[in-house]
């Protein structure tokens, strides 16, 4: 990611898919010392890094349930919730209350929530969002519905084809081949994408170019120096071998969005997730499903309820990096 051409600490030998255990081959793992990033060395090429995406988890889509087939507990979740993303992203949701606004004033965690789901979108101005790497469409009709002109690009035929299904416009390809003019876009998202990419400075930098004077880019990324990481090593779910070819830390991804231009980055509220990821975690290691975790054993849960306190004080220990920069 950096350039650095020494100076490099295997972590892990031998590494393989824990998603897809079908997959062949293994991998070896290796830390950055000049920037602290980890990659694989060697890594899946561009040409054949495709094949292990046949099965993603973004080919699926699952309606939520409609609000009849909801309980009455289901039921005011979707009343509340609905009323503050009305007024957070100016949607028009039903049903809704305006007392979900207060709801979530007195629940923060639920707030950050909410607020990571949207991606932290802003109100106003609203114009062309792209969504790279959007997958089904999820998040496209979600920004659609909050007003924006939404598009997205994904490499992967199947999921394009089921975002396409949808109504959605999406284009199959890359950032790189997508022909969208320079300047033209109010907003990029890029969600667990950047970690996948062969090259994070050149699509970060075709970001840059993309955006208006003004503009913003919003990512999240896994985080190398997640506590998750240190509890639970090569089970970790932010490796997942070897589809994130680089996995950064807070400081190598802030440093590497100023160098290619962006010159205000915003860290963006703390959205609780270890115990959910630690689940996820100790699915991979007992050879159980991540998208389907058991419950974290009492001890486990607390261990992950300390991490949690832990990564609320101290940003660089968090489960993931998500920001956003401004192009000014």
């Amino acid at each position: 990611m950096c350039g650095a051409r020494t100076g490099q600490e295997l972590l892990y030998r031998g590494l393989r898919d824990k998603f897809q255990t079908s997959t062949p081959g293994a991998w070896d793992f290796y830390r950055c010392e000049a920037c602290g990033s980890g990659y694989y060395n060697p890594r899946p090429t561009p040409e054949t890094v495709g094949r292990l995406y046949e099965a993603y988890y973004t080919h699926g889509h699952t309606a939520p349930l409609e609000y009849a087939q909801l309980g009455w507990l289901g039921k005011l979740r979707r009343i509340l919730g609905n009323g503050y993303r009305n007024y957070r992203f100016g949607m028009q949701e039903r049903p809704a209350s305006i007392l979900g606004v207060l709801a979530m004033g007195l629940l923060p965690d639920q707030r950050a929530l909410l607020d990571t789901g949207g991606r932290h979108l802003p109100k106003q101005p609203k114009g062309c969002l792209l969504d790279v790497g959007c997958g089904n469409g999820d998040f496209l009709q979600f920004a659609q519905r909050a007003g924006w002109e939404a598009i997205g690009v994904d490499p992967d035929p199947k999921a394009v084809e089921i975002a396409r299904a949808r109504g959605l416009t999406v284009h199959l390809g890359t950032l790189e081949t997508l022909q969208e003019p320079p300047e033209s876009l109010q907003g990029i998202t890029m969600n667990h994408v950047i970690e996948h990419v062969h090259d994070p400075r050149a699509t970060l930098t075709r970001c840059y170019r993309l955006l208006k004077p003004g503009g913003w880019l919003w990512l999240e990324t896994p985080n190398l120096n997640a506590q998750g990481h240190a509890l639970y090593r090569e089970n970790w779910i932010g490796l997942d071998t070897p589809r994130h070819l680089v996995v950064f830390t807070e400081r190598s991804l802030l440093r590497l969005l100023q160098e290619v231009g962006f010159a205000r980055i915003e860290r963006l509220p703390y959205c609780p997730l270890c115990e959910r990821v630690f689940g996820m975690c100790r699915a991979l290691a007992i050879g159980a499903s991540p998208h389907n975790a058991p419950p974290l054993p009492p001890q486990e849960r607390q261990i992950a309820r300390q991490a949690e306190a832990k990564a609320r004080r101290n940003p660089e220990l968090r489960e993931f990096v998500m920001v956003r920069a401004w192009k000014v």
